[in-house]
């Protein structure tokens, strides 16, 4: 499955951008201030098809960092820091590393005290802004994420057993800028007793609910809107999204799945968020009798 159509060109930081970036968060200048915050939101998620034998597994859940003018090294070493002191079971980087793919290189070869941890294991998906350059620099990226231990999920997934129990954490490609093979997708998860589908934006979301049969999903964490980054009575001023605010910023179910929206980490284009704090996620797991 290939997308029919690129429907929003990536915004990058513009010379006030930068500007902006360079000025000090006070609280005076609050939409500068907002976005320098950092929000951890922990989350106790219930759901009685979670297999018994990952009753507690902690995940957590980082998407939007764009690192760069507008999100320098010194706030992605305080990041990398507070989560890996959450010890999570899994950490999976939700995509959007930079403004561009080449960018997105540079981010995984930082040269930072420590890198992302987790006891298991550190995934990574690809945004629509790490796949803007040629396939070469897709190729660096992708080399770039393993020789710091992240395992990229490319129209792909993985398969953790734990008490006995399976679970599959599985990915497509960018929903506009690359090819996302949804079925591909989906047969790696096909071994799995519960499944977890990480695509970097919700915009693809509506089209799997067009694959025969039921979905090969029960849980979906997903960013890219940043919960609008100024945003009004739970509506963006100017969405990233084709389907506007319907996947603004929370929980969502659909179709008997769950779905988590993040506000992200960073920010696109201008230093600021409005009504969307910055955010990443602990999420435990609990099955529900």
């Amino acid at each position: 499955m290939q997308p029919k159509q690129v429907r929003r060109k990536p915004r990058t930081p513009s010379w006030m951008g930068k500007m902006l970036a360079k000025l000090p968060p006070w609280p005076i200048f609050y939409p500068l201030y907002e976005a320098s915050r950092l929000n951890l939101v922990e989350e106790l998620y219930w759901s009685p098809h979670i297999p018994a034998g990952f009753d507690g597994f902690r995940i957590v859940y980082l998407s939007d960092i764009h690192f760069g003018p507008l999100f320098p090294a010194e706030r992605l070493r305080d990041l990398v820091q507070r989560v890996n002191k959450l010890h999570a079971d899994v950490v999976i980087l939700g995509g959007d590393y930079s403004d561009n793919s080449k960018n997105a290189v540079k981010f995984f070869q930082s040269d930072l005290e420590e890198e992302f941890q987790a006891k298991t294991a550190v995934l990574g998906v690809m945004g629509n802004h790490d796949r803007t350059l040629p396939e070469d620099s897709f190729d660096k990226l992708i080399a770039a994420m393993r020789a710091k231990g992240v395992i990229p999920l490319v129209n792909d997934g993985v398969v953790l057993e734990r008490k006995g129990s399976r679970m599959a954490f599985v990915s497509c490609d960018d929903f506009y800028y690359a090819k996302p093979d949804l079925k591909k997708t989906a047969a790696a998860a096909k071994t799995a007793d519960y499944t977890v589908f990480l695509p970097h934006m919700p915009d693809i979301l509506p089209e799997t609910y067009k694959m025969p049969g039921p979905l090969f999903y029960q849980l979906v964490l997903c960013g890219h809107t940043h919960g609008g980054q100024v945003a009004v009575f739970g509506h963006a001023i100017k969405s990233s999204s084709i389907y506007g605010s319907r996947y603004l910023s929370g929980w969502y179910h659909e179709h008997g799945a769950d779905i988590l929206v993040s506000n992200g980490v960073g920010t696109s284009g201008l230093p600021v968020r409005l009504g969307a704090k910055p955010q990443f996620h602990l999420i435990t797991m609990k099955k529900e009798m």
